[in-house]
């Protein structure tokens, strides 16, 4: 009977591999198993084979075997049957790979990765090595006890056997290949099926969990079909006291009133769907669907498909059932084609037949489907001066502009900054100890003097970024965003409109409510100095537009100019 031995590092990796051997030599073959660490050695090894399972274990044994010992280092590889543990780790996690030699932990690695189980981050591991990052996971081929106790998750692969090739050398050397290459080729194909067998199993089980969630997914959709397409937005929901607001709000409701073509051109910021929703909720549409399109998120060779929709097989990627269009998906409600001057001159031509006709055709079809379909079309841009570059079709520019309606941008609202600025400070505020009156004290004339080119939106996120930051205190000039920041130090000197804009509608608000203000109040409630607003007034004095009266009479706007603020 033939003897070999199995020389490992560890007494874990010998005993696994003599027992793999053993399974597949049977009592043929004499196989004994030594260690390193912490076994016992024998002076000389005699064998008619030796087997070392790493290159450290040669090295540390091979002065030991007996002369002219036949031997091998063998190669190892991955127990396959435990590495689907591995697929429950998020992709781009960090682990600890760890073995009892860094050399071995740096091989198993490279053997994970070859496997195509490389969706992690491995950092080696091994006894002597004391920094390793800052990680919670940790992988380990059958060496849990070196694993750091920092790590909170442990997952053993299993002991490295030994692979196929190095098996089949192990049986040529022997002289026994012959008699075991079957048997060696069933365990392993036997192996491969039982993988192969296990990976259909999740197959199958992963079909019947799509077609579960796609049940889910429709069912879902449906919900969300049913409530995507409705306007949120009133009026009331529109906040702003200054009288070019007002106005614009009053001609959006008059606008409601008809069917018409709506264009609201405006800078970007100002709320342009918030007044389309507006119009809508107010019309007779209001219980029609409300549908949003934004022509600056639509690449031009997906526009025809999701305006107007296709039908099966029109084109590679088509859905097999063909799709509505979001004209048809606005049929007896509005539709809103925001920021309408992205719109491809090649594409214009194509909405203004369907504008003109009423009727819209899929992407591979020549069936034509009427629609019932109110428009309203918004722009930051210059529609006009885009059709005199020939950028816009004039023929499409008066179709759309049937009613115009112009916003005012946030500049010339001056008096509504403080009124915005205070219900924003309460939708992101989380601090019931302060007003918003208190929060927005230190920075209010510096709110007021700034342009606000991105109008409403950036004050919303600039309120917000000043919740953030200054959560549980007063903000300084010095919290304010840089560009916020950098035009008040140029302007600051200035007295421009927005403040007086400011004072006048403090007034027109205090005359409204029969509420006496003068100088000091309005100093206190816009936070500028009592000189600017002495200053001020005596402009708008000048100007006509303010009566001073002594005593109690307090601050009145002139009888001319009251019907301008709505007085």
């Amino acid at each position: 009977m033939k003897n070999i031995v199995v020389i490992a590092m560890g007494q874990e990796t010998s005993y696994v591999c003599r027992e793999q051997l053993q399974q597949l030599l049977g009592v043929r073959i004499n196989i004994t198993d030594y260690y390193v660490r912490g076994g016992t050695l024998p002076p000389k090894i005699h064998a008619d084979f030796a087997i070392f399972l790493s290159p450290t274990a040669y090295r540390a044994v091979s002065s030991r075997l007996a002369a002219d010992t036949p031997w091998l280092i063998a190669r190892r590889s991955i127990n396959y049957h435990e590495v689907g543990k591995l697929f429950t780790i998020p992709p781009n996690t960090d682990v600890l790979l760890v073995n009892d030699l860094p050399e071995s932990a740096t091989e198993t690695i490279a053997a994970l990765q070859a496997l195509g189980i490389d969706h992690l981050n491995y950092y080696p591991y091994a006894p002597g090595m004391h920094k390793h990052p800052d990680i919670h996971v940790a992988i380990t081929p059958g060496e849990t006890r070196f694993v750091p106790a920092s790590i909170e998750s442990i997952i053993d692969i299993g002991t490295r056997l030994i692979d196929i090739t190095s098996l089949t050398e192990i049986l040529s050397h022997l002289g026994i290949l012959e008699h075991y290459a079957d048997f060696l080729s069933e365990e392993y194909i036997h192996d491969i099926i039982s993988v192969i067998k296990k990976s259909q199993d999740y197959k199958v089980e992963a079909q019947h969990l799509k077609q579960k969630i796609q049940r889910l997914e429709i069912t879902a959709q449906k919900k969300i079909q049913k409530n995507r397409y409705q306007a949120s937005y009133t009026f009331a929901d529109i906040l702003g006291q200054s009288p070019e607001l007002r106005h614009a709000i009053d001609i959006a409701k008059i606008f409601a009133e008809t069917d018409s073509t709506v264009l609201i051109q405006a800078e970007s910021g100002t709320g342009k769907e918030l007044f389309a929703q507006s119009i809508h909720t107010a019309s007779a549409r209001r219980n029609g669907p409300f549908v949003a399109v934004n022509f600056a998120a639509i690449t031009e060779s997906l526009l025809e498909s999701e305006l107007f929709g296709y039908v099966e097989g029109s084109f590679t990627g088509a859905s097999r059932h063909g799709s509505p269009g979001l004209f048809e998906q606005a049929h007896t409600g509005t539709i809103f084609l925001d920021e309408i001057g992205d719109a491809p001159l090649s594409f214009q031509v194509k909405l203004l037949r369907v504008l003109q006709e009423h009727e819209v055709r899929r992407i591979g079809s020549s069936a034509t489907i009427p629609i019932d379909v109110r428009v309203i079309a918004a722009t930051n841009r210059n529609l006009y001066q885009m059709v005199k570059e020939g950028k816009f079709r004039q023929d499409l520019y008066y179709r759309l502009k049937v009613l115009p309606l112009e916003l005012p941008p946030l500049h010339q609202r001056a008096g509504d900054v403080l009124l915005l600025a205070r219900h924003f400070y309460k939708k992101y505020a989380h601090n019931d100890s302060m007003t918003a009156d208190d929060f927005l004290a230190p920075i209010a004339h510096k709110l007021l003097f700034y342009r606000w080119p991105g109008n409403i939106r950036e004050l919303e996120n600039t309120m917000e970024y000043l919740c953030a930051i200054c959560a549980h205190r007063l903000p300084t000039v010095n919290d304010l965003p840089r560009e916020l920041r950098e035009y008040q130090e140029e302007q600051q000197h200035d007295v421009s409109d927005s403040p007086k804009e400011a004072v006048l509608s403090s007034i027109a608000a205090a005359n409204r409510n029969h509420t006496p203000i003068g100088r000091r109040s309005l100093a206190q409630e816009l936070n500028l100095p009592e000189n600017q607003i002495r200053q001020l007034l005596t402009d708008l004095v000048q100007e006509g537009k303010v009566i001073q009266q002594r005593g109690r009479g307090g601050l009145h706007l002139t009888t001319g100019f009251a019907s301008h603020y709505g007085l």
